[in-house]
């Protein structure tokens, strides 16, 4: 009976520390899942809008803002999609020019440009399915203002990180439409 000699385990060839030290945390893991559930969501309710209604989702996201709020000016709009007005007004260009949105000087105020839907744009969503983006927004309207701030700075953090904060951030999946007119020529 003589004493035992604990060994540690051979490190195999091609494996040692800095392998370990090159795995993302699994806080990491739960970070990027959480975002691509999100993206996806986002994706798939994008998908849905080009296929029932054909709008991006972002379309379809600007027309029920819209429908709950109109008229009102780019800025406002802007102000209820969480956006910035360059981003939106692309958007409401993109409607108006297929006649779902309506341009029209305001009545009070003769510098100001008030946004409404027109007859087809509220036929549209009659069909539509819910934007994601409505839903992602209450979401977060529900979090704390503490969190939404820690969320808002350590997101911030990320974008400057991951070398994207120059990058000017759009309306989510606002080039789907020219992807659908493209598969639509293929196949028509």
């Amino acid at each position: 009976m003589g004493s035992k000699v604990i060994r540690q385990p051979a490190v195999s060839e091609g494996h040692d520390q800095r392998d370990e030290r090159d795995k993302p945390a699994a806080e990491v893991r739960v970070v990027l899942n959480s975002l691509r559930q999100i993206v996806r969501s986002l994706r798939v309710s994008s998908r849905a809008a080009e296929q029932r209604v054909g709008l991006s989702g972002a379309q379809l996201f600007v027309l029920q803002c819209l429908a709950r709020q109109s008229p009102c000016s780019v800025n406002e709009l802007a102000a209820h999609t969480a956006t910035d007005q360059s981003s939106v007004s692309v958007v409401v260009s993109r409607l108006v020019s297929l006649g779902h949105v309506r341009r029209a000087t305001s009545k009070t105020d003769r510098r100001r440009v008030d946004l409404s839907l027109t007859r087809t744009g509220r036929g549209l969503l009659e069909s539509a399915p819910e934007a994601a983006q409505d839903r992602l927004i209450a979401a977060l309207s529900q979090l704390p203002k503490a969190e939404i701030k820690t969320l808002s700075r350590l997101l911030g953090k990320v974008v400057e990180a991951a070398d994207v904060s120059q990058q000017v951030p759009s309306l989510f999946f606002e080039e789907g439409p020219a992807l659908v007119a493209k598969g639509r020529s293929r196949n028509g």
